[in-house]
């Protein structure tokens, strides 16, 4: 096993070694495939752009089509499923809903691990058929760019940047293959803290409502009405168009810093917190060894973001090929990582492999978007992930403390031969949100909040066991909340537990709600029905 491991090790180092001397010479033969690329890269957007119209809902809806999401945890076969292409597709199929007493849901590239999506009935995919994307300024000088729901981050990244002047969103999801429809809808985040989430970044909200008329929200149309829409679930309507608020592109310093876990303080994270722009903390199992019993000598990872005034360290051409050799590392991981279902015992061996892959300390300065989106490829392995959002105490103790609490239970199921993680612990921190359903809402605008999160490659042994143990002391512990587009779903009690907490505010979003969706059109999800009005 070692052995292997060994040979291993060495094939990835020499596979990372390839792609760096490819970065010194730009007449190399990978340079010259990157460049071809990058071409035809050109055209599959411009075919992706081509829209078709005038589509018959009715006529065009595929009966009986099985849906499986990205991680395939989600699968079911709605009534009917239809792809929209533009708004007056989305308005005829909410109109023949209506007079066939059907319900809507919608998918948009499946990265979420819940069933918000679920339905028997009528299941709408917005993807890069509804991707117009256009790009507006104010009088005031104010940036706003407009994407249709189904537009993916990466190309309105791409629209961004080739704007003069060069744009981009102040945070977004390190994932760059999602579409803005979903992200907004689940209320998702990125990792700069005083950005807050993305629903923060949303200026402005169009959604097809259960009458087929595309209603506009704002904060200057209607303060409480854009609390609720900025994260709606789909409970709204049919999110059409999303606005977002962009600003003059900049560079941030990326570094990557390995500090000792027995020695990272609650003093050490409150001073990088509030001197960066963002922070991440990542955590390998058994990274100091293969043979530890023990977290004593482990590390993690900090990856921290500062504006800089620095040009990029590397050139578009550069940042491509670094981009082509994440996504074949990925590849090739999800393959080995596949070999603990068979073999849970070697996990220790393997996520030491990882982190030692990983564990270079790097200093580089990127364009914003590119410093957001610092992993391609995360795709290419299919796993499980549960994450909550919890208060941060004034002195950030609490943060140190959960940290501390899941890698000494990773440990303790060590003892037992269990592994239940074998990916990564991962771990933000945002100021809070006013949106009325987003995780990490608080009438303090001040507030901090972590998200903590587990993942482990699909079908890991005892994975859910163990979210539930750590569900189950968060929220005893901090009222904490889950994020709704991750696994939550079958911790025990927990839509209970949720519809108590958040009964003033889900409240408040029905006050909202009934004045566009008075019959319950898009409110077709057993597990937001409970969390909403208690049980069936």
């Amino acid at each position: 096993m070692e052995a292997d491991l060994t040979n291993l090790t060495n094939s990835f180092r020499q596979f990372e070694s390839i792609i760096y001397d490819a970065l010194e010479n730009e007449q190399s033969s990978i340079v010259k495939g990157v460049k071809w690329h990058l071409g035809n890269m050109e055209t599959e957007e411009e075919n992706k752009s081509i829209q078709s119209s005038g589509a018959d809902p009715g006529a065009d809806r595929i009966p009986d089509k099985n849906y499986k999401n990205w991680s395939t945890n989600i699968q079911f076969t709605p009534k009917y499923t239809y792809y929209p292409r533009n708004r007056e597709d989305i308005i005829n199929c909410v109109k023949i809903a209506k007079e066939e007493g059907l319900k809507i849901r919608c998918a948009a590239e499946g990265h979420t691990w819940s069933s918000l999506s679920m339905t028997h009935s009528f299941l709408l995919i917005l993807d890069e058929n509804l991707s117009d994307i256009t790009i507006e300024k104010y009088d005031n000088g104010d940036w706003v760019v407009h994407a249709e729901a189904g537009a993916q981050i990466s190309k309105i990244d791409k629209i961004l940047k080739k704007n003069e002047p060069p744009l981009t969103i102040e945070s977004m999801t390190v994932l760059d293959t999602v579409s803005i429809g979903g992200v907004v809808a689940t209320g998702s985040h990125g990792a700069k803290t005083q950005s807050r989430t993305i629903a923060e970044q949303v200026v402005g909200l169009e959604i097809v409502d259960a009458n087929g008329d595309l209603r506009k929200f704002s904060d200057e149309i209607n303060p409480e009405e854009m609390a609720a829409a900025r994260v709606n679930l789909g409970l709204l309507g049919i999110i059409y168009r999303v606005s977002l608020r962009v600003k003059p592109m900049y560079n941030l310093r990326m570094s990557d810093t390995y500090p000792k876990l027995a020695t990272f303080s609650k003093e050490d994270l409150k001073k990088l917190v509030m001197e960066s722009d963002g922070v991440e903390i990542f955590y390998w199992p058994f990274n100091a060894s293969n043979k530890s019993t023990d977290s004593s000598q482990d590390s993690l990872m900090v990856k921290r973001w500062t504006e800089s005034t620095d040009e990029p360290t590397l050139n578009k051409l550069e940042l491509a090929l670094y981009r082509a050799a994440q996504k074949a590392a990925t590849f090739f991981a999800n393959y080995y990582y596949k070999l603990l279902i068979l073999d849970p015992n070697s996990t220790p061996y393997y996520t030491h492999l990882i982190s030692s892959i990983k564990s270079p300390e790097r200093d580089m300065v990127w364009q914003a978007p590119d410093a957001i989106h610092y992993q391609a490829g995360i795709d290419n392995i299919l796993c499980q992930d549960m994450e909550f959002a919890i208060k941060v105490d004034d002195d950030f103790g609490n943060v140190i403390t959960e940290l501390n609490y899941i890698i000494d239970q990773i440990y303790a199921y060590q003892k037992d031969k269990k592994f239940p993680i074998n990916l990564t612990v991962e771990l933000r921190i945002l100021k809070s949100s006013k949106a009325l359903l987003s995780t990490a809402y608080d009438e303090d605008p001040e507030a901090y909040y972590f998200f903590p999160e587990v993942l482990s490659i699909n079908d890991t042994k005892f994975y859910g066991e163990f979210c539930q143990n750590i569900a189950k002391r968060w929220i005893d512990k901090y009222k904490a909340r889950p994020h709704w587009a991750k696994s939550w779903e079958d911790i025990p009690n927990i839509k209970d537990y949720l519809h108590g907490l958040l009964k003033e505010r889900t409240e408040r979003f029905e006050k909202v709600r009934k004045n566009y969706d008075p019959n319950g059109m898009f409110f077709d999800n057993d597990s937001i029905r409970y969390v909403f009005y208690g049980s069936p």
